[in-house]
């Protein structure tokens, strides 16, 4: 719980820091390079989509060690040794996730070299409460309007993210990155991409990762959101990224509803400005932004919009460090305390969504496959759940279940959480799969006769 006086200043109402820039047209948005990166290094063997979930440090390092296990997985095409994980088209992050997938869209395999000890082994949470407990930040939050948030932010992009932009990202070859948090406004997903920044007539190329991080996992009342401007001075062409068939839309009242969320962009007087918190109160898994993606361009069956190939697979990896840790109250006649009222109906809140996201996105993975193979070629579809939930050790399980949602974790636990990512996947029967389809077609390749 926090202490009363960090409530009090809680309470005090701040003046959002506006820094994202107006553009006079959309920017066009490659849908190309939505499905398959920049395309450099990537063959066309597959469409890879990673998600990683909420929950702070420990999701962090369990998306680290997948990520890990993912760059020791080699295989071969065509004669070339790859890693798997250079073949990851597309990453999509919710809060905690959101500092791995930040990392390694900005830094590729550097990650691999200091991103433990530049955040999954530092305490940040201590220093962000000593920011937070700070009177003279007090008085700067009284009299100025000045946000803790601010102080995230530039603790971030100092520590963290070394000042880079999106811009940066985008001159990487690596997997397009959709770091997601929640439009306050209208209770709905908002993702730092293009796409979203050309229906604010904005630039997300100037924009910093380190806020659009601190926007993700901007836990509310605890830290006040961040605010975007509203230019909305192109309207002329904001939805044409997301929609290729409108009467598909129409058929789908959940497609209908997100569609409504994005048109509410164009209305600059009832919305001139736009506050972002955490990601995981609308996605948790960081799984919808794929999802209503390729719906709202008319499902697997526009998929020449998408891609100008069809792939062999598609792979879609959910790395889930949501807990279940045990609950006391039920051992106990005397009534919950507020506190734990609150935290059980945001659990449980999480949990269902969760449950019906991964349904969701499952069954649009199996429609998806069945309608791309109709073209003739034979699509195969890999739905890869990583959990805690999955881990047969009962002791295990428990301990992994009862590791805190914060930014400061003990050196062992942090081991412990990077080693189950290696061996969540290593061991997963889809995963398992896969990497057996992938050598059997290395096999059949090897065996064809030359030209």
């Amino acid at each position: 719980m926090l202490p009363a006086a960090t409530l009090l200043v809680t309470a005090c109402a701040s003046t959002g820091v506006i820094t994202n820039t107006a553009i006079s047209e959309p920017q066009l948005v490659s849908s190309k390079e939505i499905s398959t990166g920049k395309q450099g290094q990537r063959s066309d063997v597959a469409f890879f989509f990673i998600s990683l979930s909420g929950g702070g440090t420990r999701a962090a390092a369990l998306s680290y060690g997948v990520l890990q296990e993912l760059r020791d997985t080699q295989y071969r095409i065509d004669g070339e040794s790859r890693r798997l994980l250079d073949e990851v088209d597309y990453i999509s992050s919710v809060s905690g996730g959101s500092f791995t997938a930040a990392y390694y869209g900005l830094y590729g395999d550097r990650i691999f070299e200091d991103y433990e000890a530049v955040f999954l082994r530092r305490n940040v949470q201590k220093t962000l409460i000593g920011s937070v407990l700070n009177p003279f930040n007090w008085l700067r939050g009284l009299f100025t309007g000045f946000s803790r948030t601010e102080t995230v932010v530039s603790y971030y992009d100092k520590h963290i993210f070394g000042g880079g932009t999106f811009a940066d990202i985008q001159r990487r070859d690596g997997p397009y990155l959709a770091i997601n948090a929640t439009d306050l406004g209208i209770g709905a997903r908002f993702s730092f991409t293009q796409e979203y920044f050309n229906m604010l007539c904005s630039d997300l190329g100037t924009f910093k990762v380190a806020r659009a991080v601190a926007a993700s996992s901007a836990v509310p009342v605890a830290f006040p959101p961040v605010t975007l401007k509203n230019y909305a001075t192109c309207k002329s062409r904001q939805l044409d990224d997301f929609i290729a068939d409108k009467e598909y839309i129409d058929k789908n009242p959940r497609l209908a509803a997100v569609l409504q969320d994005y048109a509410s962009y164009a209305d600059k007087q009832d919305r001139p400005y736009i506050h972002l918190v955490d990601g995981g109160i609308t996605d948790n898994l960081g799984i919808r932004s794929l999802y209503d993606r390729v719906e709202l361009l008319g499902g697997a069956r526009n998929a020449t919009r998408i891609t100008d190939h069809l792939p062999r697979y598609i792979i879609i990896i959910v790395v889930n460090a949501e807990t279940r840790p045990a609950n006391p109250m039920d051992r106990s006649r005397q009534s919950p305390s507020s506190l734990e009222v609150v935290d059980a109906v945001s659990d449980t809140q999480i949990g269902r969504y969760n449950i019906e996201s991964l349904s969701l996105m499952e069954d649009a993975l199996s429609d998806w496959a069945r309608e791309l193979s109709s073209n003739g070629q034979a699509i195969i579809p890999f739905f890869i759940q990583l959990d805690f939930q999955s881990i047969a050790n009962r002791k295990q399980r428990r301990f992994f279940n009862s590791v805190t949602t914060s930014l400061a974790l003990p050196d062992d636990e942090v081991d412990r959480l990077i080693a189950a990512g290696h061996s969540l996947l290593r061991n997963d029967p889809a995963y398992q799969s896969l990497i057996s389809t992938i050598r059997e077609e290395e096999r059949r390749s090897a065996s064809r006769p030359g030209p």
